[in-house]
């Protein structure tokens, strides 16, 4: 049976596993005696770990020697809560649990499964406290900033740094925009989305990351502040990474992150990314469910400290937002100086992260807020800040003061208030500055200078597009003011309204047209081109192709059908090429079709190059290497219907195509030159291109390569199951 297999095993001298790594977890739990407390603490142990009776691994083997937790302690806690309604039988207990570092496979799920998995289950046990051994500590990177490189970043060399959010849900992108640059214009140093923005019709993703960045950039380039926004990457698993990387490539100084929804090793996995490199701010949404303590010192879950301090530090936040004392939430003054204590507490070589206390604070309570938790702290206010006064810019400098901060202007408007900014001491300039450590070759400061040009040629067409938008949406506003149409809900959409005046049953005039169709949501519409005949729809924005230019050239495109509520398994878009371009050499998992709709164009599908005309059809199937180019004098424009569930493309180099092709094929007239034309383009932009981040699933490129050596050496702890080929 069970117990005798495992009874059989080699048996270790008594001690050994004392000498491997271990980590520490502190437990309280709640019992009416020592003996109650040790049973829990007992069954803790194998809980954790082995998840069997003890007469199944019992003491003498090698599993109960090296992979059961021990305890090390077990003591009656020296304070006792008191509260209303206490149970004389709820005494609390204080035990040390120490488990092998083996246990947690050096990776974050499963350590937290160690630290509290099953047990988080059951009634009257609380993780009170962490300690990891410096081994363990080494398998993460933690913060990429942290409160000193917060205050570089920011610019803020001492007292509070502030951050505020943009609010309320269902507030459109062109006033959330407004509200950015205004906090930025008064000295507000994070400027974050509320937790409640993701995609929502209201304000998509993509159009406010959009705009509100470049509404922060533009409020620096006025004040020569250094405030960032940071857009907030609630979202479906395989696209939090890609909303994360075209945050950054839309000029986002940071980003919102909530682990309780998205997972906290999601979070360590992006700040440990050396291609992302942007602050992390951790809101707490979801993870009160997780909290122990409060009013009633209830013994379960975490202690605030652990939860909200220690655990998003460990998986690499920066900044760590959380209720404070006095505020709508309830929590106590203790429990968030026990946070803050988290957060700047010895951590192995992780840097101190800045606590950031919010949750209905109001600019009234900041005094007592920085006495509290010192200078390194960030300061959240949100509503009091808004509702202060229709002055958001004075309401902010207000802030600024309140909080004791001598910078109510930035650098670029001291020259009309000389008084308000730091000191510029040494010390001051040596936190702000550095030098850099090396030199970048000429040849590399050359790509630079490109890929900078590019990025603000793609600015400028952005911001041109977004004009072209607000332009379009005026005007339709305008006619239906002066056509007396009045605006529709969701529940009238189909109602007949313009024509009120008429009776049912009456035929119209001729030229009375029916009410607008709506933009967003699951409703049948229509969107009709302008009669100007230009290649546009009315109430849909140009957007671009993709962030970067480096693998293709004059592209941009229109999402007409499926990425604004609809139910379709598809996604009906309209791409335009200019004369001379090209869209990116690519292949993918799933198929989609294409028809022409303006001048002509060419198609590559594999190694050979079709026409495409208007009204000609073609299918790229799974996995066939494709493009579409323009080689004609006017714009090429067509019809691309794809799978709304789809794969990342992956970007092919077209050096190495037409080398591969050349091998094995005649090379059809003109397909080597677009190809060489394209390969010095790319070279010239410095590599591959940036891709949207709201539809593509995460990138295969690594997984791929991962997989295939997992392949070989026979393990599966980094691929996804499946058959050798």
């Amino acid at each position: 049976d069970a117990k005798v297999r495992l009874d059989r095993r080699a048996v270790e001298p008594r001690g050994a596993a004392s000498t491997m790594p271990h980590f520490r977890v502190t437990y309280q739990v709640s019992a009416p005696d020592e003996k109650g407390a040790r049973d829990i603490v007992d069954a803790l142990c194998l809980e954790q770990t082995v998840e069997l009776p003890e007469s199944l691994v019992p003491p003498g083997t090698w599993i109960n020697e090296h992979v059961v937790g021990k305890c090390e302690s077990l003591r009656r806690c020296a304070k006792q809560p008191q509260f209303e309604g206490k149970d004389e039988r709820d005494i609390r207990w204080e035990a040390v649990v120490r488990y092998a570092d083996d246990t947690s496979g050096g990776e974050l799920p499963q350590l937290l499964n160690v630290i509290f998995g099953n047990t988080s289950i059951k009634e009257n046990v609380k993780v009170e406290d962490l300690e990891l051994s410096s081994t363990l500590m080494g398998k993460f990177l933690g913060p990429r900033f942290g409160t000193k490189g917060l205050r570089e970043l920011l610019g803020v060399p001492k007292g509070p740094m502030l951050m505020t959010a943009l609010k309320p849900m269902g507030t459109s992108v062109a006033k959330l925009a407004e509200m950015a640059y205004a906090f930025a214009k008064g000295g507000i140093d994070v400027i974050k989305d509320d937790h409640g923005l993701a995609n929502q019709r209201y304000a998509p993703y993509e159009e406010r990351v959009r705009a509100c960045a470049a509404a922060v950039r533009r409020a620096n380039a006025e004040t020569a502040r250094k405030c960032v926004y940071a857009p907030c990457l609630n979202a479906p698993a395989h696209l939090v990474v890609q909303r994360a990387r075209f945050a950054k490539a839309a000029g986002a100084g940071a980003v919102l992150m909530i682990p309780g929804i998205t997972g906290l090793d999601t979070m360590r996995h992006l700040a440990e990314d050396p291609d992302f490199g942007l602050p992390i701010v951790c809101h707490p949404a979801i993870l009160g469910a997780m909290l122990g303590g409060g009013s009633q010192h209830e013994c379960r879950g975490f202690s605030h400290k652990v939860l909200l301090g220690v655990l998003p530090r460990l998986a690499g936040a920066d900044s760590t937002i959380f209720p404070s004392f006095g505020g709508r939430f309830g929590f106590s003054e203790q429990e968030c100086v026990d946070i803050a204590k988290g957060c700047t507490q010895s951590l192995g070589s992780m840097p101190p992260i800045v606590p950031t206390p919010g949750g209905g604070m109001t600019l009234e309570k900041i005094k007592k807020m920085t006495q509290v938790y010192t200078e390194d702290v960030m300061l959240l206010i949100g509503g009091s800040l808004i509702g202060h006064s229709p002055d958001l810019v004075a309401n902010a400098r207000h802030f600024l003061g309140i909080a004791g901060r001598t910078d109510t202007y930035g650098p670029l408007e001291n020259e009309r208030h000389p008084a308000s900014s730091y000191p510029t001491s040494t010390a001051a300039l040596t936190v702000v500055h550095h030098e850099p450590e090396h030199h970048e070759s000429n040849e590399e400061i050359d790509k630079l200078q490109k890929r900078c040009v590019q990025m603000e040629k793609n600015v400028a067409m952005l911001t041109e597009m977004y004009l072209k938008e607000e332009k379009a949406r005026k005007e339709l506003e305008k006619k239906a003011a002066a056509g007396g149409h009045h605006h529709h809900g969701k529940d009238d959409h189909h109602a007949d309204s313009g024509h009120g005046h008429h009776k049912p049953g009456t035929t119209l005039p001729p030229g009375v047209a029916a009410p607008a169709t709506p933009v967003d949501g699951n409703y049948s519409k229509v969107f009709n081109r302008p009669k100007d005949g230009s290649w546009t729809w009315e109430r849909i924005p140009q957007e671009m192709y993709k962030q970067d230019g480096g693998s293709f050239k004059g592209c941009s495109r229109f999402e007409l059908l499926g990425k604004r509520g609809e139910s379709t398994v598809f996604h009906v878009r309209y791409f335009e090429v200019e004369p001379g371009g090209w869209t990116t050499l690519e292949h993918h998992r799933h198929e989609h079709a294409v028809i022409g709709l303006r001048g002509k164009g060419e198609i590559q599908l594999g190694p050979h190059v079709y026409p495409v005309h208007v009204g000609d059809a073609a299918y790229t199937a799974p996995g066939d290497t494709h493009q579409l180019r323009n080689h004609g004098d006017e714009p090429f424009g067509f019809i691309c219907v794809v799978a709304a569930d789809r794969d990342r493309p992956v970007e092919v180099d077209p050096k190495e195509f037409l080398k591969s092709m050349s091998l094995k094929h005649a090379l059809q007239h003109g397909m080597k030159e677009s190809l060489e034309a394209q390969a010095k383009h790319r070279a010239s932009m410095g590599g591959d291109a940036e891709p949207s981040a709201c539809e593509w699933k995460p990138g295969m490129k690594k997984k791929k390569a991962e997989a295939a050596k997992a392949v070989e050496s026979g393990s599966a702890c980094e691929w996804v199951p499946g058959k050798k080929h």
